[in-house]
């Protein structure tokens, strides 16, 4: 299954969890209750050095 390219997941620093978030609607989408991040989500902000 192909991962949507609108989604995507960031830590929240306060609950030490991740949320995913939809980058068309600006909204949250979903949050974890569990540790860890979700899997075949990009996490914004990361970025490879070249």
């Amino acid at each position: 299954m192909a991962p949507k390219k609108d989604i995507v997941q960031v830590k929240n620093p306060k609950t030490d969890r991740y949320v995913k978030i939809d980058r068309e609607a600006g909204r949250i989408v979903a949050h974890k209750k569990t540790p860890g991040p979700y899997k075949n989500i990009p996490v914004a902000g990361k970025q490879e050095e070249h």
